[in-house]
């Protein structure tokens, strides 16, 4: 008996993934409801093609779009999982991510084309991740030794972004012809390596390669460094580590820096891409930064779920480019999407649900074999 409550108790390791799966089910379950609603002669169809990733109708070249629109949201994932299991709930993401991108973009054209290769594309990238921390600083400082509110400061940040950003664009990189950013010269474009092969898609590039790598690498730092233990542990109970001699001040500089840092990686990642992206003139706020805090709930705050939580909306991004073939307006993707994200931010709640099912019924069961063994 006693084995058996042993094992039921370890069933609480499993509660993150079986959250996640609920709050995906759930979410794929109003989506086609909506389908349904919007039009029904069509509906089912384009909910498959939707589940499907659109590959039955655009074969394997969508693979390396899937991991296009993936390599920014798994980034900026990852960088909401440093965060937020340090405690900072940092929604600076769209500013951190637009300002590194501008940082690729502007060390592209006036710096690293003239550098031998492969700098020509690594110290962009560089430059795109020390301008997501310099970004994350001061939201930083003012919740570390201010006790500012960090989702007010980071929230503020963002427009602050939006509004300098235009005015940067419009001094140094502005095409007026297309009316976005300058083309970055080709010499500083991400490498393409074997991805074109493998994917069937001649833009593919290795951004998606360098983003699971960063994600690897964010949880060993979390799961396997003395630094990773002290975040997790402010992010735990910031007076009891603080009690316990942990730097609660430092931590949560670290965590907001590395958490910026990641931000602009994914600007950069994407703007350096072979397919050619570019910044336009307009008054919106970064989507990947936002999309980014769905993939970290999604992946209950783990680096590695991060990687399949990006992965899985970025499929149902490149399912909703065939929306349109249906009879449907691309936004009703933008619909699907937000209704997922919803339930994904309830991920952790069911998570804490289901721990405290599965601890109440292996007390039930311990009580029952203590009854009899006396």
């Amino acid at each position: 008996m006693t084995v058996k409550a042993k094992r039921r108790f370890d069933i609480t390791r499993h509660t993150s993934l079986l959250s996640s799966l609920i709050a995906v089910v759930g979410g794929l379950i109003i989506a086609f409801i909506v389908l349904m609603l919007t039009n029904p002669s069509k509906g089912l169809s384009a909910f498959t093609t939707l589940i499907t990733g659109g590959f039955q109708l655009g074969g394997l070249k969508n693979l390396g779009t899937l991991f296009y629109f993936a390599t920014p949201i798994l980034c900026t994932g990852v960088a909401m999982c440093v965060a937020f299991q340090a405690g900072i709930f940092n929604i600076g993401g769209p500013g951190q991510y637009s300002v590194g991108a501008l940082a690729a973009i502007l060390t592209s054209l006036y710096f690293s084309k003239d550098l031998p290769s492969p700098l020509t594309w690594i110290v962009p990238l560089i430059v795109a991740t020390l301008a997501g921390a310099v970004w994350a600083f001061i939201p930083g400082v003012l919740k570390a030794y201010f006790n500012v509110n960090v989702v007010i400061g980071t929230i503020m940040f963002n427009y602050i972004e939006m509004y300098y950003m235009m005015h940067w664009i419009n001094d140094y990189c502005y095409d007026a012809m297309k009316g976005q950013t300058r083309a970055i010269p080709a010499q500083c474009k991400l490498p393409q390596a074997f991805m074109p092969a493998i994917t069937a898609n001649k833009t593919a590039d290795i951004g998606i390669i360098i983003a699971i790598l960063v994600a690897i690498c964010a949880w060993v730092l979390l799961e396997k460094t003395k630094l990773g233990y002290e975040l997790k542990a402010c992010g735990k109970n910031a007076e009891a580590s603080r009690y316990a001699g942990i730097k609660s001040k430092r931590n949560i500089m670290i965590s907001i820096l590395l958490s910026g840092a990641l931000c602009g990686l994914g600007g950069g990642l994407t703007h350096l891409s072979a397919s050619g992206t570019y910044i336009t003139m307009k008054e919106q706020l970064a989507a990947e930064g936002f999309n980014g805090i769905a993939v970290c709930c999604l992946a209950n705050n783990s680096p590695l779920g991060a990687i399949l939580g990006a992965l899985f909306l970025a499929f149902l991004t490149v399912g909703g480019n065939y929306m349109q073939i249906f009879g449907f307006q691309r936004e009703i993707v933008s619909v699907i999407t937000s209704v997922i994200i919803y339930f994904a931010a309830f991920s952790l709640f069911l998570k804490q649900m289901l721990e405290k099912m599965l601890i109440k019924q292996t007390t039930e069961i311990n009580k029952v074999t203590g009854e009899e063994l006396k």
